[in-house]
């Protein structure tokens, strides 16, 4: 009787022992897939950014070129044989069109320098998600399918901030035509009084 006792035991032992390698060989197989989604991801993730930091430093350079552009502009002088009390009004409509030529100048400028603050903030709050992300991931071999939401969650953020940052890089290159635009019109207003 003792040895039909023990053989329960020791069967009902082996069916739990049983159960829960099959529960932990399902978890694992789950989290083995959640991890390759994230590190997937998290590669996508990595390459967007340093699309992005190769288009803010491109940027930069593009701003840098307009500000010499910008600064060789505004430090050229009417020269002396162009005197202002020209009888047929011509140096009165110059000194106009260049006082309007500078207020739009100065106008993109305070447009591009917000615009280039507003993508500068976007790519610091991405920046914020990815690192979320990766420390999610790292977490995610020990949590179960509630990790997996906050993921979906962290991805839509991510889908609406990459949205977000497509619109301002469109913005910033609108606004760098139109101040190339300006320049050019500059030129053609400027060298007219030379």
């Amino acid at each position: 009787m003792a040895n039909t006792q023990e053989k329960n035991a020791l069967e009902a032992a082996r069916a739990r022992l049983e159960q829960a390698l099959s529960k932990l060989t399902q978890d694992v197989a789950s989290s083995r897939s959640t991890l390759e989604t994230a590190l997937a991801d998290g590669a996508s993730a990595i390459t967007e950014q340093t699309a992005l930091a190769e288009r803010m430093q491109a940027l930069e350079q593009e701003n840098l070129r307009l500000h010499e552009q910008v600064a060789t502009i505004s430090l050229q002088q009417p020269s002396d044989d162009n005197p202002s009390d020209n009888s047929d009004g011509t140096a009165g409509d110059n000194d106009e069109k260049l006082a309007a030529v500078e207020a739009e100048k100065a106008a993109l400028q305070q447009n591009y320098e917000l615009l280039k603050r507003q993508y500068t903030s976007l790519q610091d709050e991405f920046e914020g998600l990815q690192d979320r992300m990766g420390h999610e991931n790292a977490d995610t071999a020990n949590e179960d399918a509630s990790s997996s939401d906050e993921t979906g969650a962290l991805r839509r953020q991510i889908g609406e901030l990459t949205r977000e940052r497509d619109t301002m890089r469109d913005e910033l290159d609108g606004a760098i035509a139109e101040l190339e635009g300006f320049l050019a019109d500059s030129k053609v207003v400027t060298g007219g009084m030379h």
